[in-house]
């Protein structure tokens, strides 16, 4: 029954969760607050069942103090309703101006953060509209708006986000091929890294010693021991390692700028490259013949008649 519960808890989350981020990315801030505070209230009964539709029909409210708690909004003494833009402090320039509105923009976006229900998100216009009628310094506004604009445009940053333009795959081959050169790099050990791309046919990842050599340390070669079997496995691999190397320095190669600055062939490098191209073939050959050492075999020289 436990568990139950739990997997159900589990995907209520979910649900809102992409509810949420479907209703930031379209703009409606105050619909993603009140869900998020009808999510906020579910949560502490997870055994009471949310009637569908809950999410669109939320009208539950963040407990707020009065508004005349902001130290520039005060509560008129006749009439009701309040004053939005009152007692705020005289200014002797236009930097204090600034400074000041910039001061008070920073308490109302703490206020509205801290006690973010629908009420409180309509605030704005009605601190705007009595900073015209009573007589707001051209600095006040400034400051105040434009901290406000600050805060609006770190939220329209992550609305759009996913917007961004993606990275490019060669970036970001060389950004991965950079982080994986540090990762080998800190392990203390001589060692290098091969990356096959999907569908090659080689094995996707291999990891060797830069001092390694066959000739010196073929697995399972015992010295003085002829008749004995060896394993030429590693052989294979050290030729798709020399396969591909070859065929990366082919590809830095044809990147290069083949003119010369007066306007002629550069007859050398296209000598350079044919060379590569005819190492590249004879390598890719020679890779494919020695796919017969690959694997758990052992390799015993015949004997002599």
């Amino acid at each position: 029954m436990t568990a139950n519960a739990h997997a159900k808890e589990d995907a209520a989350s979910t649900h809102v969760l992409a509810q949420l981020a479907s209703l930031l990315r379209s703009g409606d801030v105050q619909a993603a607050l009140a869900l998020t505070e009808t999510a906020s209230a579910n949560s502490a009964k997870p055994d009471v069942a949310a009637p569908e539709g809950a999410e669109a029909d939320a009208v539950s409210r963040i407990a707020s103090p009065p508004l005349d708690t902001l130290s520039f909004i005060e509560k008129r003494k006749s009439g009701g309703g309040y004053n939005y833009w009152a007692n705020v402090p005289p200014a002797s320039s236009y930097a204090d101006e600034c400074e000041i509105g910039g001061r008070l923009a920073e308490e109302f976006a703490s206020f509205i953060g801290k006690y973010h229900n629908n009420g409180n998100g309509a605030l704005l216009g009605s601190i705007v509209i009595d900073m015209e009628k009573n007589g707001a310094g051209r600095g006040h506004k400034i400051g105040f708006l434009n901290t406000i604009n600050k805060y609006a445009m770190g939220a329209a940053y992550f609305l759009h986000a996913d917007a961004q333009e993606s990275e490019h795959p060669w970036a970001k081959c060389r950004r991965l091929g950079r982080e994986l050169a540090e990762a080998l790099e800190s392990t203390g050990e001589q060692q290098f890294a091969y990356i096959a791309p999907k569908g090659s046919g080689a094995p996707t990842l291999l990891f060797g010693h830069l001092d390694y050599h066959p000739s010196t340390e073929t697995t399972n070669a015992t010295s003085g021991a002829a008749e004995e079997g060896q394993d030429f496995s590693e052989l294979f691999y050290e030729l798709i390692n020399l396969a591909e190397l070859a065929e990366a320095t082919l590809d830095i190669l044809r990147e290069m700028e083949y003119t010369n600055g007066d306007g002629s062939r550069n007859a050398e490098l296209d000598r350079v490259v044919a060379l590569q191209r005819v190492l590249c073939t004879n390598l890719g050959r020679l890779r494919e013949a020695a796919e017969i050492l690959d694997g758990p075999k052992t390799w015993v020289p015949a004997s002599s008649a």
